[in-house]
Formats: structure tokens, C-alpha cells, sequence
């Protein structure tokens, strides 16, 4: 998810809260158009682990209260993007 600058505690609290481990926010400097904006990740043991996350994160009122002010001025998360990505061991 992208989250505004100043805002990241606010995703690293409910994130963690869900249960999802090591959050993190990362800034793109040279990113093309993404230059300048903020995305954060989460780690999970495994797709179920993933799954559970999502689970109580969309099912809380955290969740609930920044999907629901997507698109909004108030909203800490100016956009969503799920994806998933791993470990690929050379």
C-alpha cells in the first residue's frame, strides 16, 4: 500500500495488530512517476499466515476505516495495491 508521509505508524500499528511481522516503508528516490512516494510491506510465515493477516486486518475497524477513506483527503493510504511476493533462492 502507499501511505502518505507522516502517516506510516498509523499502517505499521494496524498491520501489526492483523499480525503481519517486519513492516516496513520504503521511499522511492529514483522510481520514475513512483519518485517521491512511500509504500509499505509486511512479512508473513506462509500463504496462510498471509491470508490470516488479511483476514483480521480487513475485519477490524482499522482496516475497515482506511479502506473505507481511500480516495479521500483524510485518508492515510492514497492508494492499495496487494501483492505478494517471494523468496526466490539461487
Amino acid at each position: 500500500m502507499s501511505v502518505k508521509p507522516g502517516e506510516a505508524h498509523k499502517a505499521k500499528a494496524g498491520t501489526e495488530k492483523a499480525g503481519g511481522k517486519n513492516f516496513r516503508t520504503l521511499a522511492g528516490l529514483v522510481a520514475g512517476e513512483a519518485t517521491g512516494t512511500f509504500v509499505s510491506t509486511f512479512e508473513a510465515d506462509d500463504f496462510a499466515s498471509y491470508g490470516a493477516v488479511m483476514d483480521n486486518f480487513f475485519a477490524g475497524p482499522d482496516g475497515q476505516a482506511v479502506m473505507s477513506s481511500l480516495g479521500s483527503s483524510a485518508s492515510p493510504v492514497p492508494g492499495y495495491q496487494g501483492s505478494i511476493w517471494v523468496d526466490v533462492p539461487l
